[in-house]
């Protein structure tokens, strides 16, 4: 088994990764000491599988197991969606020894963790997640959030808190049961963190690029192992993003401004990489990335069949107005994470508004 210890003064934890680690959930849930009465919130994609033997697992080793299913969706990720899972907590009758359980992607660990974060002030939570993307970053580092609608626009994350985990047990062999195009979104956030902090992670990536779609289990524990890595080493420096945690949102500015447009029919990680292909244009239309450098990245996105450019325009005016919800700004600031070449990046405050308007022209936006 291959640990990761997220060590934070007030909350430290571990990241388990290990192939088959599921079938063995009882072990690893009395490893971690957590509590007897489990509320499991399941990504309805997994309910019958992934979710269905960790519960089998934890009451064939006495603990008892209650929850529900969740469709996960950027649209029931929302306050009423948060609403109605503290209305089957309440039903539950969970207390403050309870602890909850959150199985599947990104969304279900960002309401799950939200739930948790907000219900009596606070309930343990362990994050068992079944995709790529949240392997190596929406599980790690205790954000947790719900989307809000404002002025008919949907607003990525806009609500919500820190809240770290008690442990994340991660299982590459759930990814045998992800549809290919998940797995490229998990690829995308794998290059962010290569073009964060380690460029031979994006060599890797490269090299073994066939072995990781093909779902080898020991270059797959690799692969989560070090993009999961450098997440960590970031939270452990910056746990509240106050600082150098701020770096981690390479791409999404961008991409959080297309991802809830409808007729792009976007998912995150895709979002992400044509965020990331916009914040490498404005790197090197600022003179802090090479042409060469971008390029690579580019070449390397469109290998993994991740979309470097919108396949229907947007609106410009529309795009801009988008990346001002963005709740990263500083002092009504827009702030931006630029790459400086691959492995480094850098914050930046003062991108012009005629170099960020450059930047979506070049990945497809409408005059």
């Amino acid at each position: 088994m291959r640990t990761i210890d997220v060590r934070l003064a007030e909350r430290s934890y571990p990241i388990h990764i290990q192939a088959g680690l599921l079938s063995r959930a009882a072990a690893a849930f009395e490893k971690i000491g957590v509590s007897r009465k489990i509320w499991m919130l399941a990504d309805s994609n997994v309910a019958s599988t992934h979710a269905k033997s960790i519960r089998q697992s934890l009451e064939a080793g006495g603990r008892c197991v209650e929850g529900t299913d969740f469709t996960a969706t950027e649209e029931s990720k929302s306050t009423g969606g948060l609403s109605a899972l503290h209305h089957l907590m309440v039903t539950a009758e969970l207390d403050r020894s309870s602890t909850v359980l959150a199985v599947g992607g990104g969304v279900v660990g960002d309401i799950g963790g939200l739930a948790a974060a907000t219900y009596m002030r606070g309930l343990p939570i362990v994050h068992v997640p079944t995709t790529l993307l949240a392997m190596v970053d929406a599980s790690i580092g205790g954000k947790t959030a719900v989307n809000f609608t404002y002025r008919e626009e949907l607003v990525k994350n806009l609500i919500g808190a820190f809240h770290q985990p008690r442990a994340v047990l991660i299982d590459p062999q759930t990814l045998t049961t992800l549809p290919a195009r998940e797995l490229r979104c998990g690829l995308a956030e794998c290059v962010k963190h290569a073009m964060i902090a380690d460029a031979n992670l994006l060599q890797f990536i490269e090299r073994h690029e066939g072995v990781i779609t093909s779902l080898k289990m020991e270059t797959l524990e690799e692969l989560i192992f070090r993009s999961a890595s450098i997440k960590a080493g970031i939270v452990m420096e910056d746990p509240l993003e106050t600082g150098r945690r701020a770096v981690l949102n390479l791409g999404h500015t961008f991409g959080h401004a297309i991802e809830p447009i409808t007729e792009l029919d976007l998912k995150h990680g895709e979002a992400v990489a044509i965020g990331l292909c916009a914040a490498m244009h404005c790197s090197v239309a600022t003179g802090r990335m090479s042409q060469s450098d971008a390029k690579h990245v580019r070449d390397v996105l469109n290998r993994l069949q991740l979309p470097t450019s919108l396949k229907t325009a947007v609106s410009l005016d529309r795009l801009l107005a988008a990346m001002h919800h963005d709740k990263k700004k500083v002092n009504g600031r827009l702030r931006l994470i630029l790459p400086s070449g691959i492995g480094s990046v850098e914050i930046v405050e003062n991108v012009s508004g005629e170099v960020i308007a450059g930047a979506w022209r070049a990945v497809g936006a409408a005059a």
